[in-house]
């Protein structure tokens, strides 16, 4: 098959070497987990291109890379000089000159931020604008696409730009399928957009001389286990057990004094636990759960309460555990009066040194929590009870595909996801993970010497169409990335495609609240 000769421009800051001087020239173009890169060997004779030469190179300066055949040179990247090199022997001087695509700007800055309910599309550009200095914007037309997720509270402190990129192009969604790419393009314009969306124009027909076919599963996952944010808790509203004093789980009773529930005096919710007494040493309340509601500790570790006491306490608490035998854990702490303070205190058989624990007591049975205020002497006053309940437990589901385990055995998979804030938000995200992974993944690698790619070259995160008549394939490959490889002396363009196919990552399995409520339907919100 007879091929036109490449051609090939290049442009390393006012110095346009001919095509006569490049050796070899590789542009490696990628997406999302890598930015493009080159490396070029150029003939140096006479040191022309030395420090001292006649067009010196100098690092740090920018550049074009085209490539084409006759007299279509499409450009291929707009790169930044990163490194040079001089070879010389009494015969022959060579220069390598490489670098990278203005994506190395990416890499270059850390951002200490918060962005609260901004959309996924707003995030890069506000990176983009103020901190890395990539237009998005070709012709009047916008090239960040817009999401369809919100991202509620995410917080960074000191986080490289390209990781903030790639979460938000790892977890954004857009009409039901998770997943963006983003790319430099060649004229150095940044692009943000769904995966799977950029159909190439290049027709690959019979120009495959090479390829290599692989269908694996190293990265099969048919078990899949998703825990969310460590704020799971019992009550699962963590006021519901200070709403009142026979609230669904159990009854609030005084051991000294009298209890009532208090609508003036709150830290949250409508109203809290209120424990007076006249003339005593202390006053005491106590919330004995129901026969099927005792806690186990070892799943929530921490027990949260806020307390308030009138100025005639000295600050003083004891606080008790009971289990469901009666065999208690006691502790002591202190709290200022006339405001409200906030105690969590950790609980199991793990911290069991930091409680008075009476022999036998099951950590596993907590039937009742007590709470006693102390006088200094004898005294009369009030305090007040809200904001109980046990926490510390990650949200979690786990969900698994029999069919896949039989074909490929087990194969598991534990994601710890800090913006998953419900059990069923973990059981969208384990059904999206399995959906994905259950199946192996296919991957080639094609190569051509004759692929004309004319104008339009193939480019990272693109989409070609392949048919492989003998493995029985014909479908849409997403390419991971490219390389074109010129070497000079044999006059040949030499291209190499990575492929990958993999299912899509269902948004509507993750935000499976939508069917509920469209307002939760797609918001993220990181750990508080």
């Amino acid at each position: 098959m007879s091929v036109t000769a490449p051609t090939v421009a290049v442009v390393f800051g006012s110095v346009a070497p001919p095509q006569g001087d490049i050796v070899e020239l590789k542009v490696h173009l990628g997406c999302t987990k890598e930015v493009g890169s080159f490396e070029a060997t150029l003939q140096n004779f006479g040191g022309k291109y030395s420090p001292n030469g006649t067009y010196p190179l100098s690092v740090g300066v920018d550049g074009s890379l085209s490539v084409g055949r006759g007299v279509t040179c499409p450009l291929l990247m707009t790169c930044r000089v990163e490194g040079i090199k001089y070879e010389s022997s009494p015969v022959e001087n060579y220069v390598h000159v490489s670098g990278r695509c203005w994506g190395e700007r990416l890499f270059r800055r850390v951002i200490t931020k918060a962005y609260t309910n901004v959309k996924g599309e707003d995030i890069v550009k506000d990176l983009l604008d103020y901190y890395v200095g990539l237009s998005h914007n070709r012709g009047g037309v916008e090239l960040v696409e817009a999401t369809d997720t919100t991202y509620a509270s995410l917080n960074y402190e000191d986080t490289p730009v390209i990781d903030v990129l790639k979460y938000v192009a790892e977890s954004a969604d857009k009409q039901g399928v998770i997943g963006y790419d983003f790319r430099v393009a060649p004229d150095g314009k940044f692009e943000f957009f769904s995966k799977g969306t950029k159909p190439s124009t290049v027709s690959l027909g019979e120009r495959i001389e090479y390829y290599e076919y692989t269908s694996d599963v190293y990265r099969v996952r048919n078990k899949i286990a998703v825990y969310g944010a460590a704020d799971k808790s019992e009550p699962a509203d963590k006021d519901a057990w200070t709403e009142s004093l026979t609230p669904s789980d159990g009854v609030w009773t005084a051991i000294a004094g009298t209890v009532s529930f208090d609508t003036a005096v709150m830290v949250k919710g409508s109203g809290s636990i209120k424990t007076f007494i006249d003339g005593f040493q202390y006053a005491g309340c106590v919330f004995t759960l129901n026969g099927d509601k005792l806690v186990d500790t070892a799943a929530y570790p921490v027990l949260n309460l806020w307390l308030c006491t009138e100025t005639a306490y000295n600050g003083n608490v004891t606080l008790s555990l009971f289990d469901n035998l009666d065999r208690s854990a006691t502790r002591e702490f202190t709290v200022g009066a006339g405001k409200w303070f906030q105690t969590q205190v950790e609980v199991g058989a793990g911290v069991a040194d930091l409680w008075q624990v009476q022999s036998g007591f099951d950590w596993t049975k907590i039937w009742r929590v007590r709470v006693i205020c102390w006088f200094g002497d004898v005294g009369t006053g009030a305090f007040w009870v809200d904001g109980l309940f046990f926490g510390g437990r990650r949200y979690g589901n786990v969900q698994e595909n029999t069919s896949s385990q039989g074909s490929f055995g087990l194969r598991e998979l534990v994601e710890v996801n800090e913006e998953l804030w419900s059990d069923t938000e973990c059981t969208g995200r384990a059904n999206a993970l399995l959906a994905n992974l259950k199946d192996p993944a296919e991957s080639l690698t094609l190569q051509s010497s004759v692929l004309d790619f004319g104008a339009s070259p193939v480019l990272a995160g693109d989409v070609v169409h392949v048919v492989l008549p003998v493995e029985g394939v014909e479908a849409d490959f997403r390419v991971l990335s490219v390389e074109y490889r010129v070497d000079g002396k044999a006059q040949t363009l030499d291209v190499t495609l990575e492929l990958g196919r993999e299912a899509p990552l269902l948004a509507d399995y993750v935000y499976a609240l939508r069917a509920k409520t469209d307002s939760l339907s797609r918001y993220k919100a990181a750990r508080r």
